[in-house]
């Protein structure tokens, strides 16, 4: 399901040259805002914060409107100025402080709202909807907004609302939006001079020659190995170039030596996968590159060693400038891959069957109630086949009173104009949590897509199969000795 060739001719396409797609040129501005200084839940870190991301930014090129406890008018008043500088330059929003989410909305907390109900919450805090609509009027080519605002509801207990954290959000076209934990979750503070999350995004910010996407993922994965996965960053994105906080690989002199280099990283990548439709890719993209002769070679003896099990299969044509095939079933680049695939999904289905089988587990726990609380987007069905593992499993889904499934389930579809394929992928994070508000396991989904003509039905494989991967971490995490 790996959809190797996908990524691979999008990186090479997208990496040279590198001008052409790069949106690190033309201004920058940012707007930072930290409230700490609340009187009924004070914070010790956002002003640390927010002075320390505002001084990054600003050596790295960022025009700053800094705020520091900030009020509801100071904030509508500085996004303002923020939105009307944004056009034709790239756009960054940061906020360390409370925030609160009220029916799938996301608000931030000045420090002088005084808020005892939560009907308040829309006219009193600062809806972050507000920072969105700005950017998109700007029509500006890039948006990048970060929320630490995920720490613990600030108000009275009449004001609170049903749900921790903050809600999931979709990015508009042309943004990211990085959360500080998974929507849903709540963040610490922090027990040094900057919150967890920020000490690590300041880090990976200015390491040079990181795409902004590379850099919340070495965030995320900082974070959720130094919180030991009791925090977990996430983001929602639909970037349609590249950006780079400093180091762009494709600037000044080496953006001359990049093709050669480009050669040498992609071969490297289609050495490593061993497929046909690797080679072609290589072939497509570097039809007389240094490999080229090696990859024609590669290919027909990977072509002919499998040919004798498909019927009718014809000779190994030479390779060259070639279209590349997509199986009917829209998830690979070649019937090679689509059978690879496939037998990855039956192997995942008789691996789960045998753990089932194989596991020494506790009744109360085999049986145990379980209820499924997750925030995803995409329709549901990821919540329709995980409850399908864990029945299968022997659990009571849906019962109060047991365990609660918590986290957060991201789907994503985005179609490439150039290759003509869509792709879709999931993204999924859980914790199992104890009737005592406990968290005995955990599971994070696998990185992986599926690409192809019509994803329709492969999106539902994919599903299935993250489903059943995280079941069998869940259910094995639970069931281990304690």
């Amino acid at each position: 399901m790996r959809t190797f060739l996908l990524s691979l001719l999008l990186w090479a396409l997208a990496a040279w040259p590198a001008a052409a797609s790069s949106l690190d040129k033309g201004k920058r501005i940012a707007l930072v805002i930290g409230n700490a200084a609340y009187k009924s839940s004070p914070l010790a870190n956002p002003l640390n914060d927010a002075r320390a991301v505002s001084d990054s930014l600003r050596r790295l090129g960022f025009k700053v409107i800094s705020l520091e406890n900030a009020s509801q008018k100071q904030m509508f008043d500085a996004t303002r100025e923020f939105g009307d500088q944004l056009k034709d330059g790239v756009g960054l929003f940061y906020y360390a402080g409370h925030g609160v989410q009220v029916k799938g909305r996301n608000f931030l907390v000045p420090v002088d709202a005084h808020i005892e109900r939560e009907d308040e919450v829309a006219y009193k805090a600062f809806d972050i909807g507000q920072v969105l609509e700005k950017m998109e009027s700007a029509k500006n080519p890039l948006n990048i907004v970060i929320l630490d605002a995920c720490r613990n509801n600030p108000f009275t207990r009449g004001a609170r609302s049903g749900a921790s954290g903050l809600a999931q959000m979709d990015a508009p076209t042309g943004s990211i939006i990085a959360f500080a934990t998974a929507p849903g979750a709540e963040a610490a503070d922090g027990a040094g001079n900057n919150g967890l999350y920020t000490s690590h995004l300041l880090r990976n910010m200015n390491t040079p020659g990181l795409k902004v996407e590379d850099v919340f993922k070495r965030t995320r994965v900082a974070v959720r190995q130094a919180s030991n996965g009791r925090q977990i960053p996430w983001e929602s994105t639909s970037l349609e170039g590249d950006f780079f906080f400093t180091g762009n690989a494709g600037a000044g002199s080496a953006s001359a030596a990049l093709p050669a280099d480009l050669d040498q990283e992609m071969w490297q990548l289609v050495a490593e996968s061993g497929k046909p439709s690797a080679y072609r890719a290589y072939l497509e993209r570097f039809p007389n590159g240094r490999y080229a002769e090696q990859a024609r070679v590669q290919a027909a003896q990977l072509v002919a060693a499998t040919a004798p099990a498909t019927q009718g299969a014809a000779a190994p044509a030479a390779l060259g400038r070639q279209n590349v095939a997509r199986s009917t079933g829209g998830f690979s680049f070649s019937e090679e891959e689509a059978k690879m695939d496939r037998a990855t999904a039956a192997g995942r289905e008789v691996a789960f069957e045998r753990t089932l089988a194989s596991l020494e587990c506790a009744p109360a726990r085999r049986q145990a109630r379980v209820q499924l609380k997750l925030s995803e987007s995409g329709g549901g069905q990821f919540s329709v086949a995980l409850a399908q593992r864990l029945r299968q499993a022997g659990m009571k889904v849906g019962q109060a009173g047991g365990y609660v499934v918590q986290g957060t389930v991201s789907s994503t579809a985005n179609r490439h104009h150039l290759l003509r394929v869509n792709e879709v992928s999931v993204n999924a994070a859980l914790s199992l949590i104890s009737a005592s508000g406990q968290e005995v396991a955990s599971a994070m989904g696998r990185e992986e897509s599926y690409a192809g003509a019509d994803v329709s039905n492969a999106f539902l494989e994919l599903v299935q199969a993250q489903a059943t991967d995280m079941a069998s971490q869940l259910i094995t995490q639970l069931c281990r000795p304690s």
